[in-house]
């Protein structure tokens, strides 16, 4: 299975990439990361994701080229998945959108992980519609993609 792991841009973004590394050395999945599957975001660049001000003052320095790149590479990137994992402590516009791409437009299955907002309608609407599910842990998560897909010998 190969899900598209839509996730938070910021300080988060290197704590979510060492779980989805141990994800994908454990378990039958692979995840397809936009923040490292992108063209138009290189790692390079996510030395301003250190601080909070620096976060803004690299998500206001992109022109309209490259807004628009990221945007239809990441749809891309979520057309060419089996589904979507969408992982989030706190609500991101980008994270909300590519839930309502793939569950409602592309109806592809999406999987949320979210501790605070796992009772918000339109998350669990859009989860069980897509064939997904809403989890409050990535380790309820775990479980499940053990018991569905499997585990590496």
């Amino acid at each position: 299975m190969k899900f598209y792991l839509a996730h938070t841009f910021g300080l988060s973004m290197m704590k979510v990439r060492k779980w989805q590394l141990m994800m994908q050395g454990r378990y039958h999945i692979t995840f397809i990361n936009p923040f490292f599957n992108n063209p138009y975001e290189k790692v390079e660049d996510f030395e301003c994701v250190k601080s909070k001000a620096a976060t803004k003052r690299y998500l206001k320095s992109l022109d309209m080229k490259t807004c628009k790149g990221i945007v239809e590479n990441d749809l891309e990137l979520i057309r060419k998945s089996d589904g979507v994992v969408a992982y989030f402590d706190s609500p991101s516009i980008g994270t909300c959108q590519e839930i309502i791409m793939a569950a409602y437009v592309y109806r592809i299955p999406v999987y949320i992980i979210t501790r605070h907002h796992r009772w918000h309608p339109w998350l669990r609407w859009l989860a069980n519609a897509s064939g997904g599910q809403m989890f409050k842990t990535r380790s309820d998560f775990k479980k499940f993609v053990e018991q569905t897909w499997g585990k590496k010998e």
